[in-house]
């Protein structure tokens, strides 16, 4: 694993959200010394999780994420992605992100956004039985593996290792990891 320093990672979330990955991912990036932020629909919108186990604000908007041109967009959840999949802010802040290969990080049904967004097509994902046809119908290939990384994106289902999905997204930011196929 490679220190991210200087690196900033942004963490889409919107309230109701699904916290498991979102807070095992959150506490790996941190450790690594990764900016940390979330971004929701505005700025200090408050974000719970669907457990009530967390209760915070979003630093910003989809919109001010966009301006910090980060590093790694994680979309830990499939609340999350049914949200925002739809929102202009949010699709042109992951779209940027793609274009200049940054790393995108989705767990569970997070890869909705990505089937949703088209940018996912010859790409191999990591998601859920039930988005099957959603993920071939943009084109992407459904792996079975806990893990994949096609490109710069990087998904993975929430029962993985997401130490190692992590690790494998620190090292890729950082340039110890040579592109994926």
């Amino acid at each position: 694993m490679a220190d991210m320093m200087n690196k900033v990672v942004v963490f889409l979330a919107v309230d109701g959200f699904e916290a498991g990955a979102f807070k095992s991912l959150w506490e790996c990036f941190g450790n690594l010394n990764a900016s940390t932020r979330i971004a929701g629909f505005n700025a200090d919108d408050e974000i719970k999780d669907d457990a009530g186990l967390v209760n915070t604000h979003s630093d910003m908007s989809f919109d001010q994420a966009g301006l910090l041109t980060p590093d790694v967009v994680v979309i830990a959840d499939g609340i999350t992605a049914g949200a925002v999949k739809d929102d202009p802010a949010a699709q042109s802040l992951l779209q940027e992100a793609f274009n200049r290969r940054a790393a995108i990080v989705s767990v569970d049904g997070g890869a909705a956004m990505l089937a949703s967004m088209g940018f996912i097509n010859g790409l191999t994902i990591t998601a859920p039985a039930f988005l099957k046809d959603e993920i071939e119908n943009a084109g992407a290939t459904l792996s079975k593996e806990p893990i994949s990384v096609s490109k710069n994106v990087f998904s993975a289902m929430g029962n993985a290792d997401l130490q190692a999905l992590c690790d494998m997204v620190s090292e890729y930011i950082t340039g110890k990891m040579e592109q994926a196929a």
